[in-house]
């Protein structure tokens, strides 16, 4: 049958009449190679047409190495792409974590709603709010105690008494401002506006910080008893942000003058409150009990009538 084939295949070339040549379908898997080599075999042209010991190299080569150098590069840069995106992909999971551990600390430092503007690229304006209650509280013979510890005892006994004044905070809604050395700023009302409920939130807070002092222990210290001093006012406050690099959310005015001089001209494991306090709480929530303590002087140098808040009748609408 070959022979065949070549005698018909003889007599047309002598007849001058045009042989066909084979057709190679494009196929990725076929070598390019190869392929050249076989169209200059059957070239028309006799000089064009390698010589064996070509046609055997080119074979030789072609059969040896899997594919051209483009495919070589091409797999080469394939591998770097899938290394490339799984890096890119660890990064990526990394860097969100980050994120995620900075939004935390940011909504530690700052209110919830402040946070999403900032990060919006939005400033946050100055705002005044018409009525909230300011706390400060402040450890009694605290720089006596401190001369008598070490710096990493001072640290560990005030990391283990705001955290638990931190948990104390998240029963009701109040929002810790700072804390300065062992003092302790506290408010309510503010960010989010709670009509009047910011005078009984803090009065339940320095009710329950009075209690947990009872049974507090000193960790290197255990025979010490601490003694605080809590006060807070009630009246209008002004809120801002302050600072670019580092933002503080900051309070102002006359209530928080005062807030603090109820905390500083009060006593020990006492709580010493306004009269603008006493009022709100007599009206709106009775139960919590009070005394007066009388005039204070400290007051913008003036006559200025605070009291005692002692403790709270739980079953005041019980008896009603």
């Amino acid at each position: 049958m070959l022979w065949s084939l070549l005698t018909e295949l003889a007599q047309k070339a002598s007849e001058g009449e045009k042989i066909q040549r084979p057709s190679i379908q494009k196929n990725k898997k076929l070598n390019p190679d190869m392929i050249a080599l076989l169209q200059d075999c059957w070239s028309g042209q006799p000089d064009m047409r390698p010589t064996i010991r070509r046609v055997r190299l080119a074979t030789e080569i072609a059969l040896k190495t899997k594919g051209n150098l483009v495919d070589s590069m091409m797999k080469m840069m394939e591998e770097y792409a899938n290394n490339l995106e799984k890096l890119v992909g660890e990064r990526t999971k990394l860097a969100e974590e980050a994120n995620l551990r900075a939004e935390r600390l940011l909504f530690q430092l700052l209110p919830k709603n402040v946070v999403i503007e900032l990060k919006a690229g939005r400033s946050v304006p100055p705002k005044l709010y018409d009525s909230a209650t300011v706390m400060f509280s402040d450890i009694v013979g605290f720089t006596k105690l401190c001369s008598a510890s070490t710096p990493i005892e001072v640290v560990n006994l005030l990391n283990k008494l705001y955290s638990e004044f931190d948990s104390i905070l998240n029963k009701q809604d109040c929002y810790k401002v700072e804390t300065i050395g062992d003092a302790y700023m506290v408010v309510s009302g503010i960010p989010m506006e709670n009509g009047r409920r910011h005078v009984a939130n803090i009065a339940s807070v320095t009710l329950e910080i009075m209690e947990l002092l009872k049974t507090f222990v000193v960790p290197h210290r255990q025979n010490h008893r601490l003694s605080i001093r809590l006060g807070f006012a009630s009246g209008p406050v002004a809120a801002a942000v302050v600072g670019l690099n580092s933002p503080r959310f900051c309070l102002f005015g006359e209530t928080v003058n005062i807030a603090s001089i109820m905390e500083s001209s009060g006593e020990g494991e006492r709580i010493q409150i306004t009269d603008s306090s006493k009022i709100l709480l007599a009206n709106e929530y009775p139960e919590y009990i009070i005394e007066i303590r009388g005039i204070n002087k400290e007051v913008n140098q003036s006559e200025f009538t605070t009291h005692w808040l002692v403790g709270k009748d739980e079953e005041y609408f019980k008896k009603k």
